[in-house]
């Protein structure tokens, strides 16, 4: 039998020796803890992150553009996002790696049951600096990455603790041991269910618990706009042409996929550098014309609910489809962050000019073209419901799952 086996079999004999009721309170309550803790810090750090980089966006683009004289003020989002894009290439060529998107984050937590941060101090200048200079951008990235690692350290140092175990068999964590090692039989590995989810559930509840805690004190963030409920006692003949945004936000996913692949074959044999400052330069030129291309677009949104109206079915429809290729382009040339929140604002966008267009009912058109983009490019309804659920209140979501349904089915479709 190997060291390991004996090992296992030492810590279970410890926890069996246990009274049952004293196990499971000892068990419950060390990994209960733990999981509470972790989560604190996670959800304190991610949030406390995120601060810092947007004072540092206040600084870029108020500090520096004010600071610029009168005939340079007027091409300040070209010179600012070049200069971000000089930074971007640099640092990542500096560094010899690129921030991972959120699908390698949970892919590498699948296959490898964890994630490890290349370098803390160089992952963190590559989140900072797209979202500080504008990059058409959400923070998802970083943020997964991050919080992946944190938990994956936590989880370590969990196993690391099994040694106290061993040396004195009267420890908490021998019961603890016990409740999450499962039997070799299938009854016994779904029997471990219950513990796990209580585990995750503790570790969501510190992530909430140490995220508050820093709005508290440094006050709380932007977030997304709670749009009005659909009035659905109040439509009339009009809303069967305001249907027409489901489709539209199929069309619009494809039309990111679309310029994602051809950005990937503009940009697949330039240098690191040069394809930062690329993005740089595009993002600026193009934001001289349509300044809600840049950033990513969760303060854009609250723009949006007040004054869809003033900008006009052109310029919401322009602004989305610039928008969407500008994130492709920005993943593909090393201004890696996040795509759900620039999808939102897209679908967003693109629902007040379908409402402007038919002049239908507006909340009806957000949640349809809303729904059926972000559905479509994540491919994943469910999920997509429920990051959605915070812009939209529960009588809005059966409209909006519907739409998120239908279009990661059409999309998967059309994929395969």
């Amino acid at each position: 039998m190997s060291d390991k086996n004996k090992t296992h079999e030492r810590i279970i004999d410890a926890a069996e020796e246990t009274p049952r009721g004293v196990a499971l309170v000892h068990a419950s309550l060390v990994l209960l803890l733990w999981a509470l803790l972790a989560g604190i810090v996670v959800g304190a750090g991610c949030l406390a992150t995120l601060r810092v980089v947007d004072l540092l966006q206040e600084v870029v683009w108020e500090g520096l553009a004010r600071a610029l004289p009168q005939p340079l003020s007027a091409v300040a989002p070209v010179l600012l996002c070049t200069l971000g894009g000089v930074l971007v290439g640099l640092v990542t060529s500096r560094a010899g790696f690129s921030l991972d998107t959120l699908g390698v984050v949970v892919g590498s937590c699948r296959s490898k049951g964890g994630y490890r941060v290349k370098s803390w101090p160089w992952a963190l200048v590559l989140f900072a600096l797209p979202i500080a200079f504008g990059g058409a951008v959400g923070p998802e990235a970083g943020v997964s990455g991050f919080t992946a690692a944190l938990g994956t350290m936590a989880m370590h140092g969990m196993r690391r603790s099994g040694v106290a175990v061993v040396r004195n068999t009267s420890h908490p964590l021998a019961a603890a041991w016990m409740a999450l090692s499962p039997a070799q039989s299938d009854e016994g590995r779904r029997y471990t269910r219950g513990p796990r989810i209580l585990l995750w559930s503790a570790a969501a509840a510190g992530f909430v618990l140490g995220a508050l805690g820093v709005s508290r004190l440094f006050g709380p963030g932007a977030g997304f706009p709670r749009f009005d409920g659909i009035d659905y006692l109040g439509l009339n003949a009009s809303a069967l042409w305001v249907l027409l945004a489901l489709p539209l936000g199929w069309v619009l996913a494809r039309l990111s996929a679309l310029a994602g692949r051809a950005t990937k074959l503009a940009c697949d044999r330039m240098g690191t550098v040069s394809k930062a400052i690329l993005c740089g330069v595009v993002l600026g030129l193009v934001a001289m014309a349509l300044p809600e291309v840049l950033f990513s677009g969760q303060s854009g949104t609250w723009d949006l609910l007040s004054g869809w109206q003033a900008m006009g079915a052109g310029m919401l429809l322009a602004t989305c489809v610039a928008k969407l290729a500008l994130t492709q382009l920005c993943e593909e040339t090393g201004w890696i962050g996040g795509e759900f929140f620039p999808l939102i604002f897209c679908g967003v966008a693109a629902g007040y000019a379908v409402a402007i267009i038919t002049r239908g009912d507006p909340m009806l058109a957000v949640a349809l073209s809303t729904g059926a983009l972000v559905g479509a490019a994540t491919r994943k309804w469910l999920l997509t419901t429920c990051v959605l659920a915070l812009c939209f209140p529960p009588v809005s979501l059966p409209v909006v799952a519907l739409a998120a349904f239908l279009g990661a089915r059409a999309n998967a479709k059309h994929n395969g």
